[in-house]
């Protein structure tokens, strides 16, 4: 089953996905804080971003939003290559439930083949998996790697101050020693000028709860073009020069 998904999963890449990357990664977008990309070069980073619900009935169908190739087409022009984990898994799984069943470990194997083609990295919650933890090491280690990260978790129609944010960037960040990157995106309609913001980053790992606040508090400030307002103790950690990520 894996390679009938890896057959799968190389078919949707180029008659779906690479088509996609070309449309949406090439619209007309205003880009705000470009500079502080050049911060990166060379390195590895977790880049975390909101998530667009899309209006299009067939792409939340297909549950494929343009989002992630918006940020792609911006990293790309900067020397950055972005993939993301994504679970292959049947969900949470019950402790009593040592073992799955033939179909379960089926599907499993398949999606897991769909991923590895569609140029992702396959992962499994339930399960530790060396050779998985094993390949994200040695792409990181490489340097200029984005790995891509939506923390809410789930799409939406709009960025909200109240949405919660899920803690597992900064379990990525300790494991890895990775920067977080925030970046904010206005395409919630396709049809009004579009915009990608880049924020400060969270150079050095911290507690969940530390980079939850600070990564909602950055997507809204960059949402409404306001300047940086953090103090002295700033959670970016130690750099020679704060970049100020207002809007230009």
């Amino acid at each position: 089953m894996y390679y009938l998904g890896r057959t799968i999963g190389f078919v949707f890449m180029w008659c779906l996905i690479k088509p996609m990357r070309l449309i949406y990664g090439n619209k007309k977008c205003t880009y705000e804080n470009e500079h502080i990309l050049k911060e990166f070069k060379g390195k590895s980073a977790i880049i975390v971003s909101n998530h667009i619900k899309p209006r299009n009935k067939f792409l939340r169908l297909i549950s494929m939003p343009y989002d992630a190739f918006m940020i792609r087409h911006l990293l790309k022009k900067n020397g950055i290559y972005s993939t993301a984990m994504t679970s292959y898994d049947s969900g949470k799984r019950n402790k009593s439930a040592n073992k799955l069943r033939p179909g379960q470990v089926r599907k499993e194997q398949l999606i897991k083949g769909i991923v590895k083609s569609m140029d992702l990295i396959p992962l499994n919650r339930n399960e530790s998996d060396p050779a998985t933890i094993k390949e994200i090491k040695k792409r990181i280690d490489l340097g200029n790697l984005g790995l891509g990260i939506f923390p809410e978790g789930t799409w939406f129609r709009g960025f909200r101050k109240s949405r919660r944010m899920h803690g597992g960037m900064a379990v990525l960040s300790k494991r890895y020693n990775l920067p977080i990157l925030p970046v904010y995106i206005e395409a919630y309609n396709l049809n009004q000028p579009l915009r990608i913001a880049v924020g400060n980053p969270i150079w050095e790992p911290m507690e969940a709860s530390q980079v939850t606040e600070y990564i909602s508090k950055e997507l809204l400030r960059l949402k409404e073009r306001r300047p940086v307002d953090v103090g002295p103790n700033q959670l970016q950690g130690p750099t020679e020069s704060v970049t100020a990520a207002t809007a230009v």
